[in-house]
Parts: C-alpha cells; structure tokens; sequence
C-alpha cells in the first residue's frame, strides 16, 4: 500500500512538474477592439450627443515595448510588444464605447482629443497566466473655434486569467482596460457638460 501510494505521489509530482512553463519568450500582440455588450447604456441619457471628430495620439516615448512576461519561480522574462498601432486600436475602442452610449462622430460638435500617455500589460506564468492590463489616458474636448472645453487624464485597468501567452488573453484583458479607461472618461467631472459648452 504504502508504494502504491508513494508511485501515485511521484506520478503526480511529474505530472505537475511537466505542466509548468519552463520558457518564456517574446510576444507580438495585435491590438483588436471588440466591443463588450455589457458597456451598453452605461452613461445615460445626453443632451448634446454628437462629436465632430476622434483623433488619438501615441505620446509615449517608446512605442514597440507594451509589457513584461515573467516566471513566478524561475528567474526568465521577456518582452510583449504590439503588434498593430496602439493608436488606431485605442481610437476604436472610445469611438466603439461612445457609439455604444448614444454619442455619435458625425458632427457638428466639439473635437475630441486623445493622447495615449502610457499603455503597459504584465503576465506573471506558471502553469497558467495571470494578466493585467493598464493604461492612462489624457483627453481634451475643443470646440470648432479652438477653444478648449474639458481636459482630464484618465485612467484604466484589465485583469484576466488563462493559458500563457494566450493572444486572446490579452487582447481581452487590453480591452477591458481600455473600456475602463472610456467609461472613466464619460463619468469624468465636466465632459456631459463640455459636450454642449463645446458645440459652439
């Protein structure tokens, strides 16, 4: 019995072992926005509901670098870059997430203007992956004069769990905080406001 039981304990401690990641290496992740039906609705009802323009800009100093793979237990990391413009994907999601609550690009109205200050994800791998996503945000609302109406920096996060370097995972993850990130900017102080004082 007892080695019976002591071949069952070193058959699963193999089992396990030859589970966990034993390597890890870069990571070139296409940033695609799909839109979440749960941020449906959320803002509420607006009076003033029309933008004349979406324009996103990358402001950080290094545009490849989004994030970091590292090992729970072993001293191994590596890179995660993007594999797309970060700017046209964070530009799809705020425009997919304001379509999403009433407040349509068509014009007239105010230009909304947005800088992609930081965006960084992190994966920490055993036999699975945790992922967490976050990224800051500064956006500015001007009118057809030039004049500027609203300005917040605004910030967002992501977590997910599953299997290490799953693009679908991080994608996912990516994507909450960037729907995060718009949600903290139609909740912001002044911009339900801004979009009527701006039209103008």
């Amino acid at each position: 019995m007892y080695r019976t039981t002591r071949i069952v304990v070193t058959v699963l401690v193999f089992a396990v072992a030859a589970c966990a990641v034993s390597r890890v290496d870069p990571l070139s992740i296409p940033l695609v926005y799909k839109a979440n039906p749960k941020n449906a609705g959320v803002f509420g009802g607006l009076s003033c509901n029309t933008l004349s323009q979406l324009q996103v800009t990358d402001a950080r100093g290094d545009k490849s670098v989004i994030g970091i793979r590292t090992h729970e237990s072993k001293p191994l990391q590596a890179s995660v870059t993007s594999a797309t413009d970060p700017a046209v994907w964070v530009g799809s999601g705020v425009q997919g997430f304001l379509g999403q609550n009433g407040i349509a690009i068509q014009g007239p109205g105010p230009r909304l203007l947005i800088w992609l200050d930081s965006l960084h994800t992190t994966e920490s791998i055993w036999h699975r992956s945790s992922y967490e996503a976050s990224l800051a945000l500064t956006a500015s609302l001007q009118a057809p004069s030039g004049r500027v109406c609203w300005r917040q920096t605004i910030q967002g996060t992501g977590g997910n769990y599953g299997y290490a370097g799953s693009i679908v995972d991080y994608q996912e993850t990516l994507n909450a905080a960037l729907d995060n990130a718009s949600l903290n900017l139609v909740q912001s102080a002044g911009f339900k406001d801004a979009l009527c004082q701006c039209a103008n």
